[in-house]
C-alpha cells in the first residue's frame, strides 16, 4: 500500500512493514544489517521488483555471470513453477525467504551508488496514520529512527519496522527473482487468475529479507580495494546466492530431478520409501543412494542408484545430438527415442502430437531449417516416455534384477530377517551422524545392539557377494546387455534367443555350478577361466573398461548361444558338435543373422586371449599358425564351462564345421 501524504513535496512512502533485525559481521571490516518481515502476498507482487523491472541503463556494464542471472527464464516461470507447482493442487506450497536489497534510485530512474542525503523532503511521521496506535508505539524514545534516501528504518532492540518511497528507492530480488515473478505471473496473468488471488490464497505471507545498506541502519564497510558500492554489493549478493543452485551430486539428481528421462525410469524400479518392500520393486533399503558410487559389490547392497542409471542409459541407447542445431543428429535422437520408448511401434506423443512432429513445427523455421536448440526430451514428452520405458523395459528388468539366483538369495535372506521393514533397515535410512548418535544411544541400553542388528547382517550379506561376478557392476551391465538383445531387440520372441525366463535359467545354472565365481579355476589349464576376458593374467585383478564390458558380454552371448543350440539340437535329435565345431559354427559370418552377430562376439573374445601374455615369453617365436591352435584350443575350454551339463558330444555324430556352415 503506497502512502500519498498531504504535503506539495510528493513522496510515496509505503504502509509499514513490521519484523526482527539483525546483522551479519561474518565479514573483516563489515557490517551488514538485514530486516526480516512477513509480507502479505499482494503486498510482495506489489511492491518487490525483479532485476528486469530495475529500469533499462545503456550506462550499466554486466558481465556474462550476471547477465544470465538476471534474466527471468519466462518458460521456467510458467511451466514449472506456475503450471507445475502453483497450480497444481495437490501441491503443498511453501517459500524460503525471498531476499530483497533496497537500492537508491535518482530523478531519471538510474540506480545509484549510495543513498544520498536528502534534505527536499520530510522525514514521514510516526505513527504513519494517525489512526493507528499500534504504530504509534514506534514514536519511542528508545526507539533509533534512521531515515536516509527515502528510507525509514526504526528498531528498538531485535524489533524493527521498515517503510520506502518507491519514487526513491526500489526493492529488488537479490535472490527468489523466479518465485517472486511466478507469484506476479500466477495473480495477473489472463491465463491463470486473470489479476486476482483467491481469499484464502490472500491470506499467504511471504518471508521477506531486506538489506539495508545504509551506515545510519548499522552498514559498515573499512575494506576499500572492492567494488562495494550499494550496486557493487547488490550485484555479489545476486551472484553468490543465485550460482548456488550449487550441482547437486549424481545419486542426488537421480532421487529429485523430475524432468530427467533416466532419473523417472530409475524411480519406477526403486521403492518409494526406505523401510519399504514390495515383490516388483528393488527395496530401496538395500540400495546404495548415499554416493555417487556405481559399486554395490560390498556390504548390504542389492544395486546402487548410480548403477541403475548406468543401466537405463545402457537400454534406452538414446542419441542426444552432439550439435543440437544439427538437423540431421536431433533427427536421428528423436528416432532413437521412438525406437525406445515409443509403445508397439507407435512415436512418443504429447496431446496427439508426436515428438518428430513437434520439433518440425516449434524448432524449426517455415523452411524447415533449425532456429531454435533441441537438446534434450521436453518435459510435455516424458510421461509417454516413461509409459514407454514400463511397457519396453521394466518387466523384464526387474525380472533379471530380483530373480537372478545371487539377487534372490541375498533379498530371501533380508527378508528373513526382517532387514528391509526392521531396525537393520531404519538405521541404514540414517544420516551418518544420525546413524552415529543412534549407534551410541542403542549401545548404552544394550552393548551388542550394533554388532546384533547391523554387523552381523552386513558381514553375512557381504559374505554371500564374495568373489561372485553378480555383483560387480560391469558383469551386471554385460548380462543385462544380453537380456535387452532378447526381450527388446527380438520381443522374446526369437525360437533361437528365446525369452527372458531362458537367459535367467542360463545364468542360474552358470551361478548355481559356479562359473560365475571371478576365480574359478580352468581344469587343466595354466590361466584361471575369466583370466583374458576380464582379469588381468599378471595379478589377477578385475580390469574396468568398455572393452572388458564387451568382452563379457560376448562370452556370455556364446555361452547362451551354445547353451541354446545344443538343447534345441537335442532336443530335434540332431548331431551335437564338438566344442571346436561348436566355435567355428558361431565364428561364421553366415550364422549371425540367427544367432545375433554371433561371429562378432566370437571375434571380440578371440582377441582377449590373442595377447603376447596369453602366448608366453617365446610369443615372437611361435608361428602365427600354432598361435590360432592355441586360442582355440583355450577358447573351446572356456565354451565347455558355460554349456549344459548334458552336453557330451559324441565323435562320431559330429558334423564337420563345412557341414554345418
Amino acid at each position: 500500500m503506497i502512502i500519498f501524504p498531504n504535503d506539495e513535496r510528493r513522496s510515496r512512502y509505503n504502509k509499514p512493514l513490521y519484523g526482527l533485525t539483525g546483522i551479519y559481521t561474518l565479514s573483516e571490516g563489515i557490517a551488514i544489517p538485514y530486516f526480516l518481515s512477513l509480507v502479505e502476498i499482494n503486498r510482495a507482487i506489489d511492491e518487490l521488483k525483479i532485476a528486469e523491472q530495475v529500469p533499462a541503463s545503456l550506462d550499466t556494464q554486466w558481465s556474462l555471470k550476471e547477465l544470465f542471472q538476471r534474466e527471468i527464464d519466462e518458460k521456467r516461470v510458467e511451466d514449472d513453477i506456475v503450471k507445475g507447482y502453483l497450480l497444481d493442487p495437490k501441491k503443498l506450497k511453501f517459500f524460503n525467504a525471498i531476499t530483497i536489497v533496497l537500492m537508491p534510485r535518482s530523478g531519471n530512474d538510474k540506480i545509484q551508488n549510495t543513498f544520498e542525503h536528502d534534505t527536499s523532503t520530510d522525514s514521514p511521521p510516526i505513527p504513519w496514520d494517525g489512526t493507528d496506535t499500534e504504530d504509534s508505539q514506534w514514536n519511542h524514545p528508545k526507539a533509533k529512527v534512521a531515515n536516509f534516501g527515502g528510507v525509514q528504518f526504526i528498531s528498538i532492540g531485535s524489533q524493527a519496522r521498515l517503510r520506502w518511497d518507491e519514487d526513491k528507492v526500489l526493492a529488488v530480488a537479490v535472490d527468489g527473482q523466479h518465485r517472486l515473478w511466478a507469484l506476479r505471473t500466477f495473480r495477473e496473468d489472463q491465463k491463470f487468475r486473470g489479476g486476482t488471488l483467491r481469499t484464502i490464497e490472500s491470506q499467504t505471507k511471504i518471508p521477506i529479507m531486506f538489506v539495508l545498506l545504509h551506515p545510519s541502519a548499522g552498514f559498515e564497510n573499512k575494506q576499500s580495494e572492492a567494488d562495494y558500492s550499494i550496486r557493487g554489493i547488490a550485484r555479489e549478493l545476486f551472484t553468490d546466492l543465485n550460482k548456488n543452485a550449487k550441482t547437486v551430486d549424481k545419486a542426488r539428481e537421480l532421487i529429485l530431478d523430475d524432468k530427467n528421462i533416466n532419473a523417472q525410469c530409475v524411480r519406477t524400479l526403486v521403492t518409494e520409501k526406505t523401510g519399504e518392500d514390495s515383490d516388483n520393486r528393488i527395496p530401496l533399503s538395500l540400495v546404495r543412494w548415499q554416493d555417487d558410487s556405481n559399486r554395490f559389490d560390498s556390504s548390504y547392497y542389492l544395486n546402487s542408484l548410480v548403477h541403475l542409471d548406468l543401466l537405463i542409459s545402457a537400454i534406452l541407447d538414446l542419441k542426444p545430438p552432439r550439435d543440437p542445431m544439427d538437423k540431421k543428429q536431433v533427427e536421428q535422437f528423436i528416432k532413437s527415442i521412438d525406437s525406445a520408448l515409443g509403445i508397439n511401434g507407435s512415436e512418443v506423443e504429447y496431446e496427439g502430437r508426436s515428438l518428430s512432429r513437434y520439433y518440425q513445427e516449434d524448432y524449426c523455421d517455415e523452411d524447415g531449417e533449425p532456429d531454435t536448440p533441441f537438446a534434450r526430451l521436453p518435459e510435455n514428452y516424458l510421461d509417454s516416455a516413461i509409459k514407454g520405458f514400463k511397457a519396453n523395459f521394466r518387466h523384464w528388468l526387474l525380472q533379471l534384477l530380483l530373480e537372478f539366483n545371487p539377487y534372490h538369495n541375498l533379498l530371501k535372506y533380508a527378508r528373513e530377517h526382517n532387514l528391509i521393514e526392521g531396525k537393520f533397515g531404519k538405521f541404514q535410512a540414517q544420516t551418518s551422524k544420525h546413524k552415529g548418535i543412534i549407534k551410541e544411544q542403542e549401545i548404552a541400553r544394550d552393548s551388542d545392539w550394533h554388532n546384533r542388528e547391523v554387523l552381523t547382517h552386513q558381514t553375512a550379506i557381504a559374505a554371500m557377494k564374495e568373489n561372485q561376478w553378480a555383483f560387480k557392476a560391469i558383469f551386471q551391465k554385460a548380462m543385462v546387455r544380453l537380456a535387452r538383445m532378447v526381450e527388446f531387440e527380438y520381443k522374446g520372441k526369437d525360437p533361437n534367443l528365446g525369452n527372458v525366463s531362458d537367459v535367467l535359467k542360463f545364468l542360474d545354472r552358470l551361478y548355481d555350478k559356479s562359473v560365475l565365481k571371478v576365480d574359478t579355476n580352468l581344469p587343466n589349464y595354466p590361466f584361471k577361466l575369466w583370466t583374458f576376458i576380464s582379469i588381468n593374467p599378471g595379478n589377477d585383478k578385475i580390469k574396468v573398461a568398455k572393452t572388458i564390458e564387451d568382452r563379457i558380454f560376448c562370452l556370455l552371448c556364446l555361452w547362451y548361444f551354445g547353451s541354446r543350440k545344443v538343447e534345441i539340437d537335442m532336443k530335434k535329435g540332431d548331431k551335437i558338435l564338438s566344442p571346436r565345431k561348436l566355435l567355428n559354427f558361431f565364428a561364421a559370418d553366415t550364422n549371425k543373422a540367427y544367432w545375433a552377430d554371433c561371429s562378432q562376439a566370437y571375434q571380440t573374445v578371440y582377441k582377449g586371449f590373442d595377447t603376447n601374455a596369453f602366448y608366453g615369453k617365446e610369443h615372437d617365436k611361435i608361428q602365427k599358425d600354432k598361435k590360432d591352435d592355441m586360442v582355440r584350443d583355450r577358447f573351446s575350454a572356456v565354451l565347455v564351462m558355460g554349456l549344459p551339463e548334458s552336453y557330451n558330444p559324441h565323435p562320431e555324430k559330429q558334423q564337420s564345421v563345412e557341414e554345418e556352415i
